[in-house]
């Protein structure tokens, strides 16, 4: 089967949970001997198009200026570069599917282009950018957002943003452009054959938010575990716990940190992975907030060192502020029999049993985190317990059955 994917941005310039997933999920259809290739946009001060080989998958990097949240949106409504950068692709490729992985930055004509060939296609749901511009639904005052009120509300987001709230006397005009980019977006999920949800929760809210309940299906991530270390680990003087992800306000890291900062440093260490240059204002702060002396920033790191990492972790802890979607680190915690301490909101609140194989507190909270904390230090048996009772995780080679199995569905035009 030849399959393309469409997604917003990529490895190695870009690392999150969309991009790793695009991979894996990728390279796993390569070794079932489908020819898999993947269509990005890329930063560049040039506008051009280069085909290059990662891990033997053909990528098609298309650069068309900087990203910013100002040339995303307008990039949806309409760039006649990339779109005819995308038509060359579906002559070379001549995808039978294509998989939409995500669409920031991208023109919706690459759809509607791919829906007039009648090429069948699939749509993964990675965040909430197809009803909110800033994907995450929480606003500059650090609030979870609903969706749009006419997209009025959406202005004064976007203009706080950007920090020019003389914007505000275009109110109504800057509205009508989101409205529009809402109405591309809609005909888009009215395009594409089926939508997938990575979690009951995404499901529900998007169902909630209008989209057919027929047509959007919950089929769980899964993650590559061909490199997982087994679960022997040194005899350490004191806990571990770590955080791994971006390094950005939505993800509650200053939460984890205020909590830490009270921590006995001789009973417990906290590990900080992520990227200081992503958001550098932040990680400042996150620097000047942590004066516990047993708080330790590791910084980047390569992904595939990822079970190497986890293999000298006692407890991961997610205190995402945003209603996170899926949360791949969860999965790969208990993959390497790490329990989780989450936010109790989102995904993660489905993701995580609360004193089963982790323990879930109130988002935003530092006293109720610091108290989850030391319950694992006070309590002996708790990380015992709570490894014990972890199941096991979802692989890769499973969900690819799943989407394989999807794929020959729109093939035969199968879906109700």
């Amino acid at each position: 089967m030849r399959i393309l994917f469409v997604v917003h941005q990529f490895l190695p310039n870009k690392v999150g949970g969309t991009e790793i997933y695009t991979k894996s999920l990728a390279m796993e259809l390569a070794r079932r001997s489908h020819q898999v290739a993947i269509f990005h946009r890329q930063e560049g001060s040039v506008d051009k198009m280069e085909s290059i080989y990662i891990d033997g998958l053909r990528i098609y990097r298309v650069c068309a200026g900087r990203a910013t949240p100002i040339t995303a949106l307008f990039s949806t409504l309409h760039n006649s570069f990339i779109a005819s950068k995308f038509t060359e692709v579906l002559r070379n490729e001549e995808p039978e599917v294509i998989h939409l992985q995500h669409l920031k930055g991208l023109p919706a004509k690459l759809v509607f282009s791919a829906g007039k060939k009648g090429i069948p296609m699939v749509l993964t749901l990675h965040d909430y950018w197809f009803i909110c511009p800033n994907a995450q639904l929480i606003t500059p005052s650090r609030k979870i957002c609903d969706g749009p009120r006419l997209w009025l509300n959406c202005v004064r987001c976007a203009t706080e943003r950007l920090k020019a709230p003389y914007l505000l006397a275009f109110a109504p005009l800057i509205a009508f452009v989101f409205a529009y980019r809402n109405l591309l977006l809609r005909r888009i999920l009215n395009i594409v054959e089926l939508v997938i949800a990575p979690t009951a929760f995404v499901r529900n809210f998007f169902i909630e938010k209008g989209i057919p309940e027929r047509k959007i299906h919950f089929i769980e991530h899964g993650i590559d575990t061909l490199n997982l270390a087994d679960d022997s680990r040194e005899e350490k003087d004191r806990l571990h716990f770590a955080y791994i992800g971006g390094l950005s306000w939505q993800k509650g890291v200053h939460i984890l940190i205020e909590a830490f900062n009270s921590i006995d440093p001789f009973k417990a260490k906290l590990f900080i992975y992520g990227d200081e240059r992503a958001f550098p204002g932040y990680s400042q702060m996150l620097r000047q907030l942590a004066f516990n002396p047993s708080i330790v920033f590791r910084g980047e790191f390569n992904h595939d060192r990822l079970w190497e990492i986890l293999s000298d972790v006692d407890v991961l802890i997610v205190p995402s502020l945003w209603y996170e979607t899926s949360c791949l680190v969860v999965q790969e915690a208990f993959a390497a029999r790490v329990p989780v301490i989450a936010s109790f909101h989102g995904a993660l609140a489905e993701k995580v049993k609360d004193g089963i194989d982790g323990l879930l507190v109130p988002p935003g909270d530092p006293i109720a985190l610091r108290h989850a904390l030391e319950t694992f230090i006070e309590d002996e048996m708790m990380l015992r317990r709570l490894k014990a009772n972890i199941k096991p995780i979802r692989s890769m080679k499973g969900h690819a059955d799943e989407i394989e199995a999807i794929y020959n569905r729109v093939l035969r035009r199968s879906i109700p």
